[in-house]
């Protein structure tokens, strides 16, 4: 039996927390694997069971950890397999989230798995353990929150960059950077430099990964929407457009990424975050 779980944050935690979410595989139960497209988040996987194993692009194999921090992914979609036995808790931050909570910079991240015992010290061998005493989802929810809130209370104030990069994601991607860099006050080149070395992604791609993984989000919660409409939808020039670019965020087709895709991508990641930010308003205020 495979067994899943999922949680919205609270309100005070919803521009650092998209979702929680808990899976569970019976001893016995069938080897899983589950393609992990190109996304935006970083995740924070809590193991309490069998290990499950990444397969990355590059055919090397990386064994999660008890806590694991998944970056963001953009250049090498990986297999995650699942076995009988696996009880895995995993936190879906907001895009740039994580960095700000935790006060660490973004770039190390993308495209890597990390032992979170090497990035977060001591603390984190506390909240697996306070997590594995917690017998339900709820309370490990409950748990999550009130360490994450601690977290909130020092957490880095947004840069002109973390703005825009935090509109191109609500806009789904559907953005000019030659108007966004205008609004910083900046010249095209120079704000995709900025926003490369501040984000780990280069403006294009990150808006390009933000289209994608909202039209493969959309299409999970709305499972009688055509493709062809999602391709209209997000922007994309046609159908085929929108193939193309599943096939090189994803390694598949549209249809073949949902039939596999299981439960890495939580329903509650379709939940809205918040009103969308004007882009007349993405400098921080003094």
């Amino acid at each position: 039996m495979h067994e899943t779980h999922l949680a919205s944050p609270r309100l005070e935690l919803k521009a650092y927390v998209r979702a929680f979410a808990q899976r569970k595989l019976e001893d016995g139960s069938t080897e899983l694997v589950e393609p992990a497209p190109a996304y935006l988040e970083q995740i924070l996987d809590l193991e309490f069971g069998v290990r499950p194993v990444a397969e990355l692009g590059n055919a090397s194999r990386f064994t999660h950890n008890r806590l694991t921090l998944v970056g963001p992914s953009a250049y090498r979609p990986f297999n995650l397999h699942l076995y009988g036995g696996v009880e895995s808790f995993a936190i879906f931050f907001q895009p740039l989230a994580f960095g700000q909570l935790f006060r660490l910079p973004l770039g190390p991240f993308v495209n890597q798995h990390h032992d979170a015992y090497a990035v977060l010290g001591a603390e984190a061998d506390q909240l697996w353990n306070r997590m594995a005493e917690t017998p339900t989802f709820a309370e490990r929810v409950k748990v999550a929150e009130a360490y994450l809130l601690q977290k909130a209370l020092n957490a880095e104030r947004n840069t002109s960059i973390m703005n825009a990069a935090r509109y191109m994601f609500r806009a789904k991607g559907a953005v000019r950077l030659n108007e966004v860099a205008s609004q910083l006050s900046l010249g095209l080149r120079q704000f995709e430099r900025n926003f490369l070395g501040e984000i780990g992604l280069s403006p294009k791609l990150y808006s390009r990964v933000a289209r994608f993984q909202a039209a493969l989000d959309t299409r999970i919660h709305r499972q009688d929407t055509r493709w062809a409409h999602l391709a209209n939808e997000f922007g994309y020039h046609d159908q085929m457009h929108m193939i193309k670019d599943f096939q090189k965020l994803s390694g598949l087709t549209p249809e073949r990424l949902l039939s596999l895709i299981g439960d890495m991508r939580p329903p509650a990641l379709t939940d809205t975050v918040g009103e969308s930010q004007s882009l007349t308003r993405l400098r921080p205020r003094q």
